[in-house]
């Protein structure tokens, strides 16, 4: 019996070609897609900063066993508002990058990952103010205790089936944003707090016995920080988000 090897090489040639063609039209698709933008999202190429904060966060399983660790730093500048949230590792060999430019009320995410391009996000947000705030309660108590050299009282919450408590001092004039309650993403639940001062520890438990133990380790360090946008892949959100979502 012979073997018609002209016609399958024909026919595979033919689906060779179906293929190819069908990437070129999805990779034109990407690339399209990359270059629209959504309304309203703009962004500087470059930001930069020259101060930084370093915070670790700890998680405890039930039995107060040490089960993860992560570093967080937080970059600002000496003059402006603009500032940067690191996830300096999860452990896992993955971090965050979140970039929040508040003239542009544009937040811009890198995500980093081992043996994975980069991907970066551009997304609007609205401060929020007024009835939008959502303060957590907290409840002050007679203790306090020194953490890097400032006076620190202590302040109990309960929020749900969350409890904990928190130190804050009235010694340092810093935003929470560059602190802990921002790099922790404590604020995804509360935009602020009831009282006002500088959050320099943070604990958090649950019901059914999970810790978690957030701390300030350094504070005001001179550290030059830029992140580089020019020329970058960014995808962009339609909508707004949030600002304490980010």
């Amino acid at each position: 019996m012979k073997r018609n090897y002209h016609g399958l090489t024909f026919k595979k040639n033919r689906v060779m070609k179906r293929i190819a063609l069908f990437l070129i039209v999805i990779l034109a698709g990407f690339q399209a897609n990359a270059q629209l933008k959504a309304p309203g999202v703009k962004w500087n190429d470059t930001y930069s900063f020259d101060k930084s904060n370093v915070f670790k966060v700890y998680f405890y399983a039930k039995n107060n066993e040490l089960m993860r660790e992560m570093d967080y730093k937080t970059y600002y500048q000496s003059d402006g508002k603009d500032f940067d949230v690191l996830l300096v590792d999860d452990g896992r060999g993955n971090n965050t990058e979140t970039i929040f430019d508040l003239k542009n009320e544009v937040a811009i995410q890198i995500f980093k990952s081992k043996n994975v391009p980069y991907m970066h996000n551009a997304g609007r947000f609205k401060y929020p103010e007024g009835d939008q705030l959502k303060k957590l309660e907290i409840v002050p108590t007679s203790e306090t205790k020194q953490i890097l050299g400032f006076t620190c009282k202590k302040y109990t919450y309960t929020y749900k089936k969350i409890f904990g408590e928190c130190w804050i001092t009235e010694e340092i004039d810093l935003s929470n944003d560059y602190g802990i309650f921002r790099a922790a993403k404590m604020a995804a639940l509360h935009n602020t707090l009831s009282v006002g001062g500088f959050v320099m520890e943070m604990t958090t438990e649950d019901a059914k016995g999970g810790k978690t133990v957030m701390t300030t380790i350094s504070l005001k360090n001179n550290e030059k920080h830029t992140a580089n946008f020019k020329d970058v892949e960014m995808g962009t959100a339609i909508n707004k988000t949030n600002y304490f979502i980010f």
